[in-house]
């Protein structure tokens, strides 16, 4: 008998606890209620009323947040006179190369002759690779970037700072 009315008692329980749960839940709202829950987020756009079951969010801002991982810090007069030297000895690398048929592998080579470790620079050809029309540098350099580009007729390298994601060059 005992076991019967156990077995009686279990639906009516669970039947009561539902009941009870449903109560104050969040995004239930009793018949008759007119207030609403937001149930998704929306952009905030010029001239236009937000619907009642949205969360306004600025989207302009969300996209900005989006890149701030790129985002170059400026770096210190202190830091940019630390790393002069690297920055000069790279800068006479790449004007060493200006006039030559441009190739990575050349500029690895200048770069390497002038005291940078192999592999260490980032270089990338632009255009062609198998002849391009430009080669960007970037090498990581105490705490710095060093950020350069050679082509047919000129070189530059100047100091930069590490992008707020770290290192100098963004993932891909």
């Amino acid at each position: 008998m005992l076991h019967r009315t156990r077995a009686a008692l279990v639906p009516i329980v669970a039947v009561a606890l539902l009941a009870a749960g449903c109560a104050d839940r969040p995004g239930v709202t009793p018949a008759g209620d007119a207030s609403v829950t937001p149930t998704a987020a929306c952009p905030i756009v010029e001239g236009q009323e937000m619907p009642a079951d949205c969360v306004p969010y600025d989207g302009e801002a969300a996209m900005a947040q989006n890149d701030a991982y790129r985002q170059r810090f400026e770096p210190s007069d202190d830091g940019r006179a630390e790393v002069e030297p690297q920055r000069a000895a790279a800068q006479e690398a790449l004007a060493s190369l200006v006039g030559a048929p441009l190739s990575v592998d050349a500029v690895n080579v200048a770069l390497e002759d002038a005291g940078f470790e192999p592999d260490v620079p980032w270089v990338e050809p632009a255009g062609d690779p198998a002849a391009p029309s430009s080669i960007g540098v970037i090498i990581s350099v105490g705490g710095l970037c060093l950020v350069g580009m050679l082509d047919a007729e000129h070189a530059e390298v100047e100091t930069d700072g590490m992008i707020a994601d770290g290192g100098c060059v963004p993932a891909q």
